[in-house]
């Protein structure tokens, strides 16, 4: 917001939207976002080279905006992509982590049994180990924390925060109406939508539009630790693990210790999303806007708790949890496994599908939406929009990107 201020004057700016409710009980008028939680895996290791772009240049921000804000939201504690030797999906994984940090200059560690031995004595795995382990712009950070900040230094820069949902948005005579739930109506001149998992429920898009977005039901569970566990793996970086080495078999990750809002303390495990290698089919499939509330507020899910607890049994077989929590979000995934990024119409900007990973680029799609909303036109230097066009449902994908209401990006 400072920067914006200081490169096109003052602007009159409002975010619209509710905050983070204090209890995710089941209500209409609920909408909710993946953002209530603290740990996500900072890495800039991607398969997808706009990601490392998007990713590094993301982690590039986190000490000026923790230095306006006041709050931490990074840790540089590393990340470990580990699986068993012959794995195509650890020799790819493996291959990045080399080839960016021989770019930048960074240290990287063979992972093999000897390695995790020495240092995550506490760590069982299948044996005959493979992977890569690398600490520098990479780790984990509080995407709480991080939402927040970005508030907090918005408000402070003159933004005004409306907390009703928006139900909808036209545009007449260029100028744009943005309905409230609560029946009030802002008028702007131009307009960023981005609504997560619940952007294809409202009529936010030009002539009632659907993005081609496929929603999964994500699960996670958290396990808290006590003192003497915290302390012994308060070494431990973010891992992404591939126990089995068959094709498609699924893959967790895993965030180290955080602590959390309530003081205590929890690592958690995720699991892969992508449905085609979601062998034991944990995530669920959700099509209704009604699908997508009951699961963010769902209480209990047998199988992916046992799913979970069977991984850390094996993995920390030493480490006894105090207790544990389940949570529940959705991820918005698309085609391409790309972010859609662009202008849907002049003035009138959309940025969805974050594919279960976009968290870690959310300063730099920021940027990149809010630069190119001023100028009326995609305004990043480092990468194209067509490397994120908006698609459609129904519509085939069209290699001339628009980035300006119609022009056709160069």
């Amino acid at each position: 917001s400072s920067g914006i201020n200081a490169e096109y004057g003052q602007l009159n700016v409002c975010l619209i939207g509710p905050g983070e409710p204090a209890d995710k009980s089941r209500d209409d008028d609920d909408i909710y976002g993946c953002h209530y939680d603290e740990g996500r895996i900072s890495r800039t290791i991607s398969q997808i080279e706009s990601e490392q772009v998007l990713a590094y240049r993301s982690m590039m921000g986190y000490e000026e905006l923790e230095q306006e804000s006041g709050l931490q939201i990074y840790w540089e504690q590393g990340v470990c992509v580990l699986g068993q030797t012959g794995d195509t999906f650890i020799a790819q994984y493996s291959h990045q982590f080399d080839k960016f940090c021989a770019e930048h200059d960074h240290p990287c560690d063979i992972v093999d049994d000897e390695f995790v031995s020495d240092n995550w004595k506490y760590l069982v795995t299948s044996g005959n180990c493979d992977g890569r382990y690398s600490k520098k712009f990479n780790g984990h950070f509080s995407i709480r924390n991080l939402v927040m900040a970005c508030q907090m230094v918005a408000e402070r820069n003159g933004v005004e925060r409306v907390e009703v949902v928006g139900e909808s948005v036209r545009k007449v005579d260029g100028r744009f109406e943005i309905t409230l739930r609560n029946g009030e109506v802002i008028f702007s001149e131009k307009v960023l939508v981005s609504c997560g998992s619940f952007v294809n429920f409202f009529d936010v898009l030009p002539e009632n539009r659907k993005l081609d977005l496929e929603l999964v039901g994500h699960t996670v569970l958290k396990f808290e630790l006590n003192d003497a566990d915290t302390e012994m793996m308060s070494g431990f970086p973010s891992m992404i693990y591939k126990a089995e080495p068959r094709e498609n078999s699924n893959y967790i990750y895993i965030l180290p210790p955080m602590k959390y809002p309530n003081g205590k303390t929890y690592i958690k495990l995720g699991h892969v999303v992508y449905p085609k290698m979601d062998e034991d089919k944990i995530g669920q499939e959700l099509t209704t806007l009604e699908e997508v509330q009951d699961w963010y507020c769902r209480e209990d899910y047998p199988k992916a708790r046992k799913h979970f607890q069977e991984h850390f049994k094996k993995m920390f077989p030493s480490v006894t949890p105090v207790s544990e929590v389940l949570d529940f979000c959705v991820m918005a995934i698309t085609p391409s496994g790309k972010q859609l990024i662009g202008f849907a119409e002049e003035n009138w900007m959309v940025a969805a599908g974050g594919n279960g990973k976009s968290a870690k680029f959310c300063l730099e799609i920021g940027r990149i939406c809010a630069d190119s909303l001023v100028k009326g036109e995609w305004c990043y230097e480092h990468l194209g929009c067509e490397n994120f066009t908006l698609r459609y449902m129904g519509e085939e994908s069209d290699n001339s990107p628009k980035c300006s209401g119609g022009s056709v990006c160069c």
